[in-house]
């Protein structure tokens, strides 16, 4: 059995994700009192700490993988994007874990924003404050500097089975090298004739997700909902949405949509699931367990604390979906890893060699991934 190592645990999504492709958890690290709750329920070994305090000491050199969700806050388009300059950002102890535990490989998922140079960057660094800027010269030069191989892959949990629209950009190093491109997506765009053409199932539409609860005929007499009479604007407008994924879950689900009177927009939406609830049934909000469920968790998941605390933990999730396709790729190299130590090849020679030579990939190599 693989080891891993979860930072930033959250309420268990990578973690889900993760053990189904066949890897076992030494700990996962989490702060937030409710999310600990949600994981010690759901049967993970949560350690309540700030990744900024614990003792890495006890495990160094016991694990084959780590995996960090750093807080999205620094990067994400919808706060301030201060980056390196926030007090959250959870890189620089992300890479003190690492040089402390020293781990065979690495994945880190984070919020495309961290991608994005700030308006008016000349992209010549002289814009202190680009959050871009600090992706480019210090994340991922950190990251090199630790592993032989690394990358950056740009994903969409929907391609791999998850009912919702949910783009993040995932960091990867190791000993040997990776793909260029994300794992190969296992879901398409129906209305992509390609999909079918590429062996790819559908899309999961919000329908087939919760449509016995959000889409049910009695649903407006369980919850708040708006007339679908015209008078509400968009309201019941786009039907069609149903057999879709779902916009991006997200924190404040249980704010409802941000369609309102007068105008009922969305100010650049609609971008959340709410706002997609609201367009096909008039509903105001999503429910924990409908957000649960679009994030591709199983409905019975143990979610623990107030209302308010399970509607942050589901909207900070990562689909268990996205992270069980990254697992499987990095649990087929490890194999590879372990194959090579067997026959006691020197790994750092052999960084050394495909570095100088890529193509030089011996043929027994990617046999031995299978």
């Amino acid at each position: 059995m693989r080891v891993v190592l979860e930072l930033f645990a959250g309420c268990g999504g990578a973690s889900l994700g993760l053990h189904r492709a066949g890897w076992r958890h030494l700990a996962c690290v989490e702060l937030d009192e409710a999310a600990v709750a949600t994981l010690a329920a759901a049967g993970l070994p949560a350690l309540h700490a700030d990744v900024r305090a614990v003792d890495w000491a006890a495990f160094a050199g016991r694990v084959d993988l780590l995996w960090a969700s750093p807080p999205c806050q620094p990067g994400s388009t919808a706060g301030r994007r201060r980056g390196t300059g926030d007090d959250r950002d959870g890189w620089p102890w992300t890479w003190a874990a690492v040089d402390a535990v020293r781990p065979t490989w690495f994945l880190a998922e984070n919020v495309l924003g961290w991608t994005y140079h700030a308006r008016g960057c000349s992209l010549d660094g002289a814009h202190r404050d680009c959050v871009g800027c600090a992706w480019e010269r210090s994340i991922l030069p950190e990251l090199r500097a630790r592993f032989a191989f690394s990358g950056a892959w740009t994903l969409d949990a929907a391609d791999y089975g998850a009912p919702q629209h949910r783009r993040r950009v995932l960091l990867w190093g190791g000993p040997v090298p990776l793909a260029e491109t994300p794992p190969p997506p296992s879901h398409g765009d129906p209305d992509d004739e390609d999909t079918e053409h590429r062996g790819l199932r559908p899309w999961v539409s919000v329908r087939e997700a919760v449509g016995a609860t959000l889409l049910a005929e009695d649903t407006c007499d369980l919850r708040a909902c708006y007339p679908c009479d015209g008078s509400h604007g968009r309201a019941c407008t786009e039907p069609w949405r149903a057999d879709r994924p779902a916009p991006t879950v997200t924190t404040t689900e249980v704010k409802g949509t941000r369609a309102h009177a007068p105008s009922w927009s969305f100010h650049g939406g609609p971008d959340r699931a709410s706002d997609a609830a609201f367009l096909v049934a008039g509903v105001r909000r999503i429910e924990v367990v409908e957000g649960l469920v679009l994030q591709g968790f199983p409905a019975d998941w143990p979610l623990q604390g107030t209302r308010e605390q399970q509607y942050r933990q589901v909207g900070n999730a990562v689909p268990p979906q996205m992270s069980e396709a990254l697992g499987r790729v990095v649990l087929g190299a490890h194999r590879v890893v372990e194959d090579l130590r067997a026959r006691a090849i020197d790994l750092d020679a052999l960084a050394s060699a495909l570095r100088r030579n890529p193509s030089a990939v011996p043929n027994w190599l990617g046999r031995s991934a299978a």
